[in-house]
């Protein structure tokens, strides 16, 4: 429930914010996000957010559709893009995530990745075909 919070907010936020300020805000919101109380074994979504595989299998093993997004626009592979988890990123990758959906304020995996710096995520994503929401937004998708 906090994450939706800090989603929202952050989304109605946007709405009026320049380009920096965007950046600014959506680092805030995944840097708020790591330090919530997560059960890795609630959803595939959380136990990507930690970096915790062996949940992630179980998720996936139990049928779990791996691009869910709970309901409020961020995968299991945008939450792991996002922490750096480059193991759960490619285990995800390869039981078919789509390495190119968008959350609510238009970020991919790959756009969540970068804005942390996290190089070997990016490029693994980019690797299979991963691109910016800006990217996207200039091929008309």
């Amino acid at each position: 429930m906090k994450d939706l919070l800090l989603t929202i907010i952050a989304a109605v936020l946007l709405v009026g914010c320049g380009k920096s300020q965007q950046d600014s805000i959506a680092v805030d919101m995944i840097l708020k996000s790591a330090t919530a109380d997560i059960d890795p074994k609630s959803s595939i979504q959380n136990a990507a957010k930690v970096g915790n595989i062996e949940a992630v299998k179980k998720h996936l093993a139990s049928g779990v559709d791996v691009n869910e997004d709970a309901g409020f626009g961020m995968t299991a592979l945008q939450n792991a893009a996002a922490f750096g988890h480059s193991k759960v990123v490619e285990l995800l990758i390869a039981n078919g995530a789509d390495v190119n959906m968008q959350n609510l304020i238009d970020l991919t995996a790959l756009d969540q990745a970068e804005m942390l710096n996290f190089t070997n995520t990016s490029d693994l994503l980019r690797k299979h075909g991963g691109k910016t929401g800006e990217e996207l937004k200039a091929e008309g998708k």
